[in-house]
C-alpha cells in the first residue's frame, strides 16, 4: 500500500496529528531520561532502584491509565459524528474513573512495598525503592487524571495543547529534580525522594493547566464542559466495557516487563544497573512511538465514527511505515555509536561503573531489533484499540507476555544460567511475536464491524 500524502488518512494528516503527540511523549522521555542521569551521578544504588520502583508504580496504575486512555476513542468517534455534548460527557466519565482509581491505588500501596521487600534486590537498593515507589503511588491519580483530561483535546485532533501542557510539566519536573536530588540553596538534598516529589509536581501542574483550558469560556459554551460534569451511567459503562480490556492488556504487558526487571535484579546489582540503562535508552525509541500510536488510535477512531474503515486502514499502514523507518534509523545509531548513549550515565572511571558499561555495550545491538518490532507492535495494537477491538488486543498481549515472555526469562535466569544479554534477546523475540500477532489481526479486517457507541 502506498503512502498517500494528500488524502484522508494520508501522511500529511497523520503527521499533523502525530507530531505534537510525538513531541509531547518525547518531552516525557527526556524528563525521565535526565532524572535517571541525575540519579546515576548521585549514586549507583539510586540508579539501580529508580527503574524497578518506577515500573512497579506504573504497573499498578496502568490498568486505570489504559482504561482512561480509551476516552480518546470515544471523543474521536463523537467528534467525527459531530456530537459536541457527548465529547464532554465522555471526558468526564474518564475523570471520575481516574479519581476513583487514585483512592484504590493509595489503598494497595502496602502490596507494592511487600513486592519490593521480597524482590531479592540488595538491601541498599530496596531501601531506596520503598520511598520512591510510595511517593509515586500516593499521587498516582494525577497521571490517570491527566490522561482523561488530555482526551478532550487529543480525540478532537487538537494535539498541540497536550504537547504544550506536557512540556510545561516535564520542564518543571527536571528543574525540581535538580533542586531536590542534589539540594540547592536552602532546599535539602533528598536523593531519590527528590526525584519522586519532582515527578509529582510536574503532574499536578499539568492537571491545573488542563482544567484551566477545559473550563475556558469557549469550551464552556461550545462543549458545555461545566454543565456536563456529572456521572453518566450508560457512557461510563461503555467506557468500562471497551476501556477495561484495553487497561487489562496494558497492565499485563507492563507488568510482564516489570517482572522482567525484577528477575534481572535477582542476578546482581551490576546486571540490574546495566539493564536499567538499556531500559532508559529504550525510552528514547519507545515514548515517541507511543505518541504516533496515540495519533493512530485517534484517527482510526475518527474515521470509524465517520463510517470510513478504508481510511482507518490507510492510517494504520502509514503509521507502521513511519514507525518502522524511525526505529531503523535509531537502531543504526545504537549499533554504530553505542557509547554516545551509554556514556551519558557515567564515565566508567570507577571499577563498578566500568563493569556496568561493559555489560551495556553488547545489549545495544539487541536493542536495535527490540525497538523495531516494538514500534510495529505498538502501532497495530493502537489501531485495533481505535477500532474497538480491545478484547483481542488484551488476549493477544496477555498470551505473549505471560505464556511466552515471563516464563522464558525466568528459565533463562534461574534454570539455564543465562547472562543478561540472553534475557534481552528473549525480550526481542517477545516483541517480535507481539508485532506479528497484532499485524495479522489488523490485516484480517475483523475490526471493521465493531461499533463502540452501542
Amino acid at each position: 500500500m502506498k503512502i498517500l500524502t494528500g488524502k484522508e488518512g494520508g501522511l500529511r494528516e497523520l503527521s499533523r496529528v502525530a507530531y505534537p503527540l510525538i513531541l509531547s511523549t518525547a518531552s516525557t522521555t527526556v524528563m525521565q531520561f535526565i532524572n535517571r542521569v541525575f540519579l546515576a551521578h548521585y549514586s549507583t544504588d539510586a540508579l539501580a532502584a529508580c527503574v524497578p520502583a518506577g515500573i512497579l508504580s506504573f504497573t499498578f496504575l496502568c490498568f486505570f491509565m489504559g482504561t482512561a486512555t480509551y476516552t480518546n476513542a470515544f471523543v474521536a468517534r463523537y467528534h467525527g459524528g459531530g456530537k459536541a455534548a457527548s465529547v464532554s460527557v465522555a471526558v468526564w466519565q474518564g475523570v471520575w474513573l481516574a479519581l476513583a482509581s487514585g483512592l484504590l491505588l493509595v489503598l494497595i500501596t502496602p502490596l507494592g512495598l511487600y513486592i519490593i521487600d521480597h524482590s531479592g534486590h540488595p538491601e541498599a537498593v530496596r531501601a531506596l525503592e520503598r520511598p520512591y515507589f510510595s511517593i509515586l503511588n500516593y499521587f498516582s491519580c494525577f497521571p490517570v487524571l491527566n490522561t482523561a483530561l488530555a482526551a478532550f483535546f487529543i480525540g478532537r485532533g487538537k494535539t498541540k495543547v497536550p504537547m504544550a501542557v506536557n512540556m510545561a510539566g516535564s520542564a518543571l519536573c527536571v528543574f525540581m529534580s535538580w533542586l531536590l536530588i542534589f539540594g540547592a540553596g536552602p532546599l535539602p538534598e533528598l536523593g531519590i525522594k527528590g526525584a519522586g516529589f519532582a515527578a509529582v509536581a510536574g503532574q499536578i501542574l499539568m492537571t491545573g493547566l488542563y482544567l484551566r483550558l477545559i473550563f475556558s469560556a469557549y469550551n464552556r459554551r461550545r462543549f458545555r464542559t461545566a454543565r456536563l460534569v456529572g456521572v453518566h451511567r450508560a457512557m461510563l459503562e461503555r467506557l468500562v466495557k471497551y476501556g477495561a480490556p484495553n487497561g487489562i492488556g496494558f497492565f499485563l504487558d507492563i507488568a510482564s516487563f516489570g517482572v522482567f526487571i525484577f528477575i534481572i535484579g535477582g542476578m546482581d546489582k551490576v546486571s540490574l544497573a546495566a539493564s536499567n540503562i538499556i531500559a532508559s535508552i529504550n525510552m528514547i525509541a519507545f515514548m515517541p512511538i507511543i505518541g504516533l500510536g496515540l495519533a493512530t488510535l485517534t484517527l482510526v477512531g475518527k474515521y470509524m465514527g465517520m463510517k470510513k474503515p478504508d481510511v482507518s486502514e490507510r492510517v494504520a499502514y502509514n503509521a507502521a511505515k513511519l514507525a518502522g523507518g524511525y526505529a531503523l534509523g535509531l537502531g543504526v545509531l545504537f549499533v554504530a555509536v553505542p557509547g554516545m548513549f551509554i556514556n551519558i550515565f557515567g564515565s566508567g572511571n570507577s571499577v563498578e561503573y566500568a563493569q556496568i558499561l561493559a555489560k551495556c555495550r553488547p545489549l545495544m545491538s539487541v536493542l536495535t531489533a527490540f525497538i523495531f518490532f516494538d514500534a510495529i507492535g505498538i502501532i497495530f495494537a493502537d489501531a485495533l484499540r481505535g477500532a474497538g477491538d480491545t478484547r483481542f488486543q488484551m488476549l493477544g498481549a496477555s498470551a505473549c507476555a505471560w505464556l511466552l515472555f515471563v516464563p522464558g526469562v525466568w528459565y533463562i535466569v534461574y534454570r539455564a544460567g543465562g547472562e543478561l544479554v540472553h534475557a534481552w534477546i528473549w525480550g526481542g523475540f517477545y516483541v517480535f511475536m507481539l508485532a506479528a500477532v497484532f499485524a495479522l489481526r489488523f490485516n484480517s479486517g475483523r475490526w471493521r464491524g465493531i461499533n463502540i457507541l452501542k
